[in-house]
C-alpha cells in the first residue's frame, strides 16, 4: 500500500512538473527564440522567393524596384514582412479611397519613388545577427540600405520563471523618425531571427506589422 501511494505521489509530481514547465513555455505572444544552425546556400532574393505563400508581396516589391541584384550579391542585414503585412496597409488604403470616392489601388500601382522609400527601411547594409546585439542594451543605430533613415535594432529578453536572461528573445525593429524620443518612433517585434542566407540574415517580422511604418497611407492616398 505503501509502494501504491509512492508511485502514486511520483506519477503526480511529474504530471505537475510537465504542466509547469508547458504554461512556462507560453510567452504572451512571442515565439521561443532558438538559434538556427541550419543556413541557406540560396541568395536572400532566392530563398525569399522560395517560401511560396509568405513573402509574395515582398518578392513583387523588390522585382518591381529592380533590387533583384542586390538581394542577390551583397551583403544584407533584411527584416522580412509576411504578404499578411501588406494585405492590411492595402485594405486600409483602400477603406479610405473608397470613402472619398477615389478608386482602388495595387501593389502595382503604388508610385515608386515612394514605394522604393518605404521598403529600403526594411534592409541594412552588412550581417547582423542577435549575437552583434546583445551588447547593446538601448539597441544599436543602423542606416537603412537608402535614404539614411535611421533605424534601431534592440535584442528584447522577457524574464522567464525569475530568471531575466532565460526568456523568450526577440528584436524590436524601430523606425526612429529622426528623433531621439523613443515615443515618437514606430516599433515592430521580430517572431523569427538569424535565418542566414549565402549574403546575409534574415529577421522575420510579426505578422501583425503593417508595411509602410505609419507612412502607407499619407504617402500613396494622393
Amino acid at each position: 500500500m505503501q509502494i501504491r501511494h509512492s508511485f502514486t505521489g511520483i506519477l503526480f509530481s511529474l504530471t505537475m512538473a510537465v504542466l509547469l514547465l508547458t504554461a512556462c513555455q507560453k510567452d504572451g505572444g512571442y515565439h521561443e527564440y532558438e538559434r538556427r544552425a541550419a543556413q541557406s546556400d540560396a541568395s536572400m532574393y532566392d530563398y525569399l522567393k522560395s517560401q511560396k505563400g509568405q513573402y509574395d508581396s515582398m518578392v513583387a516589391i523588390i522585382d518591381r524596384l529592380g533590387l533583384q541584384r542586390v538581394f542577390s550579391n551583397t551583403q544584407l542585414t533584411v527584416f522580412g514582412f509576411t504578404n499578411a503585412s501588406v494585405a492590411v496597409a492595402l485594405r486600409n488604403l483602400n477603406v479610405l479611397r473608397e470613402k472619398q470616392q477615389l478608386p482602388p489601388v495595387s501593389l502595382a500601382s503604388l508610385n515608386r519613388e515612394n514605394l522604393d522609400t518605404l521598403f529600403c527601411r526594411y534592409v541594412i547594409p552588412g550581417v547582423f545577427g542577435t549575437d552583434s546585439l546583445r551588447q547593446y542594451p538601448d539597441g544599436r543605430l543602423f542606416n537603412a540600405i537608402k535614404y539614411n533613415n535611421e533605424m534601431n535594432l534592440q535584442l528584447f529578453t522577457q524574464s522567464a520563471s525569475g530568471f531575466e536572461t532565460d526568456g523568450p528573445k526577440y528584436i524590436i525593429y524601430s523606425d526612429t523618425k529622426f528623433s531621439f524620443y523613443i515615443n515618437k518612433w514606430v516599433r515592430s517585434n521580430t517572431m523569427a531571427m538569424d535565418t542566414y542566407v549565402r549574403n546575409g540574415v534574415l529577421h522575420i517580422l510579426s505578422p501583425d506589422h503593417e508595411f509602410g511604418f505609419n507612412e502607407f497611407i499619407t504617402r500613396f492616398n494622393k
